[in-house]
């Protein structure tokens, strides 16, 4: 029958190819998803619950990360921005059982984050808006609940806080200095975040793990490229570029602009191929965890 079916579909040009993708039902109602070792709640609408289906190995590399870091600093303790239903949570612990500070915004996907933690330990979770400067405005929201994105807007609908990663810190879990994995991902605010971050990133020097989404960057009129090279004064030397989907791309220093900008140039094009970057920074006091991270991250390339 299978035979009798695609031979029809021949006969108008057409053909039957098994895509390998799993076939997941839409549903309102909360899902379960197997993420790293662990299972956690997400409203049936997040998309991450297809992209766990599809890539099951999804943004271990920052689980990776995490475990190599930790070698160096035991006690090192990570922050998780834009932590969404606790899904980078899921992979760190899977990883290394470190301490996470998870920071989320929306109200959805906080009250999933609530849940889903209680099977963790050393986890502290904080409803906050993240961004440069600490400031009440207007926004229009989209996403909400799964992916939310934010887009400041005088003619705004929502009216919210922002605060900086370092108010927060201080605020609510206190000075540390052993903030040494900082991860963030908040559409587009992630450049942004690390400005209100200066103090955070000068006194503990994290190795910054953030997305560069050009396009919602864009709808904010967030250029980031400046942001990056900043870093240096922090004394960050090493950059990495990993694909949306957490293949390595390459690695190079700051010192290298014009490699950095044509890389920048490209996500920012219409037409691109990826979407978007994650980007690892390493401070010049971590370049012995870089290499090997680098080293490590090309075996799973499979060239």
């Amino acid at each position: 029958m299978k035979e009798l079916i695609r031979g029809v579909f021949n006969r108008f040009g057409y053909d039957i190819i098994k895509t390998g993708i799993p076939y997941l039902p839409k549903t309102k109602k909360p899902v379960r998803v197997k993420v790293g070792k662990f299972e956690i709640e997400m409203p049936g609408n997040n998309v991450q619950r297809f992209n766990y289906a599809i890539f099951p190995d999804l943004n271990f590399q920052i689980g990776r990360l995490a475990s190599i870091i930790s070698q160096k600093y035991p006690d090192i303790t990570a922050i998780d921005i834009g932590a969404n239903v606790g899904d980078t949570i899921a992979i760190l612990k899977s990883f290394v059982n470190v301490p996470v500070v998870g920071i989320e915004g929306d109200d959805i996907s906080f009250r999933f984050l609530k849940r889903n933690i209680q099977q963790f330990s050393d986890v502290t979770v904080i409803k906050s808006y993240l961004g440069e400067k600490s400031d009440n405005i207007t926004v229009n929201m989209s996403s909400v609940g799964w992916n939310n994105t934010i887009a400041p807007s005088e003619k705004g609908t929502e009216y919210i806080t922002i605060r900086t990663l370092d108010e927060v810190l201080d605020d609510e879990v206190g000075k540390k200095s052993n903030y040494k994995l900082l991860k963030s991902d908040v559409e587009g605010f992630d450049t942004l975040v690390l400005r209100g971050a200066s103090e955070t990133i000068e006194k503990s020097k994290p190795v910054l793990f953030f997305e560069y989404n050009r396009n919602a960057m864009k709808k904010i009129g967030e250029d980031g490229l400046s942001t990056i090279f900043t870093m240096r004064k922090f004394g960050y030397e090493k950059i990495v570029f990993f694909d949306h989907i957490g293949n390595l791309i390459l690695s190079t220093t700051l010192e290298e602009k014009e490699v950095i900008t044509h890389l920048h140039d490209y996500i920012s094009y219409a037409k691109n191929l990826l979407g978007y970057y994650d980007i690892v920074l390493f401070n010049e006091a971590d370049i012995d965890i870089a290499e090997q991270y680098i080293n490590g991250e090309k075996k799973f390339l499979q060239i």
